[in-house]
């Protein structure tokens, strides 16, 4: 004959899977506030293989871009161009490939709970005068 489950382990397993709906939806509220915030951003191509991204943050930081031509492989990593902690970012981008390329922002003061925007840049040769 199978045991009834007792009540302890029901109010138990109600209790986590609560706190874990709770904690996912947290990090999914912070994440849509987080991108809220990015009241500014902007790709200029300086030539098909170069670019300057500028992006805006509410809390003085450094920034930095992660990039590649794959999606789930931004292996490289660029620092904004000044060493002073601010609000408005630039980071130049070298050795771009020709056809697009993905980007995430980052600062130094992002929350570890913060999962980046991955964004796809393709180069627009009609912007270059």
């Amino acid at each position: 004959m199978l045991k009834k489950p007792s009540k302890k382990i029901f109010w138990l397993t109600l209790i986590l899977a609560s706190f874990l709906v709770g904690l996912a939806l947290s990090v999914v509220i912070f994440n849509r506030q987080q991108r809220d915030l990015e009241n500014y951003f902007e790709v200029t191509f300086i030539d098909p293989r170069q670019a300057i991204v500028f992006w805006k943050t509410e809390k003085e930081s450094i920034g930095y871009v992660k990039y590649g031509s794959n999606k789930n492989d931004l292996s490289q990593t660029a620092t904004q161009t000044s060493d002073v902690p601010s609000t408005v970012h630039a980071v130049v981008l070298n050795d771009l490939p020709l056809e697009s390329f993905y980007i995430s922002l980052h600062t130094d003061a992002d929350s570890p709970f913060l999962l980046p925007e991955i964004k796809q840049i393709t180069f627009d040769s009609s912007l270059i005068e």
